[in-house]
């Protein structure tokens, strides 16, 4: 086994973005949640999740981790009425928002 001649005392991704990362199979599919990567660009991110979470999707998203909120079902309040807006996007308003806000 080889010995390391350095000792890492800095968090790992101290200095890069972490990117939660979610997949569709299929184009029938939903969006689902696979892991997430950390990188201190979009693009970077993108090659990451790209190899690690991509061989069989045919969508992938990337969503900064401090911006993405999480719910559990219980705070989601779902179905308990209509709040008069349609939270249902198109696949076209969804691919329009992956990676908005961020420079390519």
């Amino acid at each position: 086994m080889e010995e390391f001649d350095h000792e890492v005392d800095a968090p790992r991704g101290a200095t890069s973005r972490e990117w939660e990362v979610f997949v569709r199979e299929d184009t029938a599919d939903p969006l689902t949640h696979v892991g997430s990567v950390s990188a201190p660009s979009t693009d970077i991110a993108r090659e990451q999740a790209s190899s690690l979470f991509a061989r069989t999707a045919v969508t992938l998203w990337l969503c900064p981790a401090d911006e993405t909120q999480r719910y559990q079902t219980d705070d989601a309040t779902l179905g308990t009425g209509n709040t008069g807006d349609d939270a249902t996007m198109s696949v076209d308003e969804m691919e329009s928002e992956t990676l908005r806000g961020e420079n390519r």
